[in-house]
């Protein structure tokens, strides 16, 4: 369906708005924020690109099969919300987009993000999941406002170098995508609170990973990780190690000092003895599961 001229639903705001319903919040006589979700478009409405104070827009789960480059328009859009369409490609110009903060790309067959993704200096939220991506563009590292990226269930085996100059990530949620290393330098996420890694192929961590201080949880479930570094004992901040389904025989003894543990789990592992510091863990209230 494709209709140049749209009837909105009023809203007060858009967080009330409504799937298969066009609705539209307006300002001072402008439309602000607007959602066609699940609204059997085929392409994007031309009039879309005429309100230029659009702040936000929804247009996920429709047959859309290319973003045309009137996008770039917008320059006011700070939350862009394309995903559950039939997207292959994305144009460069939707780069342009400096004020986007929030785009999603999730499920559906899309190829690759754009070359240009580095261009988009104030996104803080990505997501870009279930798709059928085999690779991350390089310039993915200089989205340096970036705080959470969610990427999983997608095809990627290996993460660009300069992934570590996302110094303001806080989440990360790679999981389901095969990889089988991360980068030397993946202590550098020097903001790094979340990282879910599990349902890969990870053999082992990369080194120094102490010094990522404020790691809170770190999900590293059926992989085929069969010995940790020693210096996963100075992961200060860590509160929740999940390892599960791993080939681990034996534990570094420096894990006593994680102090802030509070659950840690070595189900369908192959330890097959408790450490003697395990006394000191379950007396700190972590929860140890076996």
């Amino acid at each position: 369906m494709i209709k140049d001229k749209l009837d909105f639903l009023p809203l007060d705001t858009i967080r009330h708005r409504k799937d298969g319903e066009p609705c539209a919040v307006a300002k001072g006589g402008k439309l602000t924020d607007l959602a066609l979700t699940k609204c059997g478009l085929t392409a994007v409405p031309s009039e879309v690109f005429t309100h230029k104070a659009l702040e936000s827009l929804y247009l996920g789960e429709n047959a859309l099969s290319e973003v045309p480059s009137e996008f770039s328009r917008l320059t006011s859009l700070k939350e862009l919300y394309i995903y559950g369409c039939k997207l292959h490609r994305l144009p460069d110009t939707l780069t342009q987009l400096s004020q986007l903060q929030i785009l999603d790309l999730s499920h559906q067959p899309l190829e690759c993000l754009p070359s240009t993704i580095g261009a988009l200096k104030q996104l803080r939220v990505l997501y870009a999941s279930n798709t059928v991506m085999t690779e991350l563009p390089n310039r993915i590292g200089e989205l340096a406002a970036l705080e959470y990226f969610g990427c999983t269930d997608n095809n990627i085996r290996q993460l660009p170098d300069s992934i570590d100059q996302l110094k303001n990530l806080q989440e990360l949620r790679l999981y389901g995508n095969g990889l089988k290393e991360l980068p030397q330098t993946f202590s550098k996420l020097s903001g790094l609170r979340e990282a879910y890694l599990r349902n890969n192929a990870l053999t082992k961590l990369p080194p120094n990973m102490s010094e990522l201080k404020q790691l809170e949880i770190l999900d590293l479930r059926n992989n085929k990780i069969n010995r940790l570094p020693e210096d996963i004992g100075g992961l200060s901040n860590l509160y929740q190690l999940d390892l599960r389904a791993n080939p681990l025989e034996e534990l570094p003894n420096s894990m006593k000092n994680l102090t802030n543990l509070r659950k840690l789990d070595l189900r369908w592992t192959r330890l097959t003895q408790e450490p003697d510091w395990f006394r000191d863990l379950r007396a700190q209230g972590t929860l140890i599961y076996l």
